[in-house]
């Protein structure tokens, strides 16, 4: 079993962080889309989010905020399963690997 501290050492900046950088996309967003006067916003796809963000489109950076949070629990499990592997933790590292693949799983699947 790997130790507590540990554990909370890895995940919990991955946790904090990670809501933290995308409330602050979001915030930052809002405040463009404000300025610029914009009325709607509509989600930006994924491949267009980089050049979309240079441009300062606000719905770029909600949009990005959004998938910034979406991501932040996977980054969890990632830092866990290192933590796992670290700790040559076999259980906890099969249980974290089978949650990467039901995800990945699930990404393709709805991506078809």
């Amino acid at each position: 079993m790997p130790s507590q501290s540990a554990l909370c050492g890895v995940v919990q900046p991955i946790l904090r962080w990670g809501m933290i950088l995308s409330l602050a996309l979001m915030l930052f967003g809002l405040a463009l889309g404000i300025v610029a006067g914009v009325q709607e916003a509509s989600v930006v796809p994924l491949e267009r989010i980089p050049s979309q963000v240079l441009e300062l489109d606000p719905a770029a950076f909600l949009t990005l905020g959004i998938v910034m949070l979406i991501a932040t629990p996977l980054a969890r499990v990632v830092g866990a399963l290192c933590v796992f592997l670290r700790e040559r933790d076999r259980k906890f590292v099969l249980v974290s690997l089978a949650v990467l693949f039901s995800v990945a799983l699930a990404v393709l699947l709805g991506a078809a």
